[in-house]
């Protein structure tokens, strides 16, 4: 398992973590090559998560399981980035997209386009680029006018 090792976000504060929970990304995400290393923190309620930057506690990105909002969701993952990941089975890895909220969190949008592979059994991660034009950059979460959103007091995400 691994001693717990501690880190200071500045969004966060202090998180806790395995050394075996450690993501390293083969390139860092679109917009932060140098960040390589991440890991996952469950958000205090809901489904989504923060992927934090172990490299600058300044970094963390809101991140969801798209499949819990878009359940038909199915982006075919490009065979150079299934060979840079090295996944060799199916099922052996987990995906995930950031998320953006702005002021008004009935407004959020989930990143389709380019979501986060990461390989389970290696925990190597990459943001891969899907060439399906049905899958936007900023595809809203809620239905226009809809009153749904996350309640009160929800946090704002950042990047894409």
């Amino acid at each position: 398992m691994g001693e717990l090792e501690s880190f200071h976000s500045r969004k966060l504060g202090w998180i806790r973590f395995r050394p075996d929970q450690v993501i390293e990304f083969v390139e860092g995400l679109l917009g932060f090559p140098e960040l390589r290393r991440y890991v996952l923190i469950d958000h205090r309620k809901g489904v989504f998560m923060w992927l934090q930057s172990l490299e600058d506690p300044s970094i963390a990105f809101l991140v969801v399981d798209p499949w819990v909002f878009f359940p038909h969701y199915s982006p075919e993952v490009p065979d150079e980035e299934v060979e840079a990941l090295e996944l060799q089975e199916p099922y052996n890895f987990s995906l995930f997209c950031l998320v953006t909220v702005p002021a008004d969190p009935r407004k959020m949008t989930v990143n389709l386009r380019g979501p986060v592979v990461v390989n389970l059994k290696n925990r190597r991660a990459k943001q891969v680029v899907v060439s399906s034009p049905e899958y936007p950059i900023r595809q809203p979460v809620f239905p226009e006018g809809g009153d749904e959103g996350p309640g009160e007091g929800e946090p704002g995400g950042e990047g894409e």
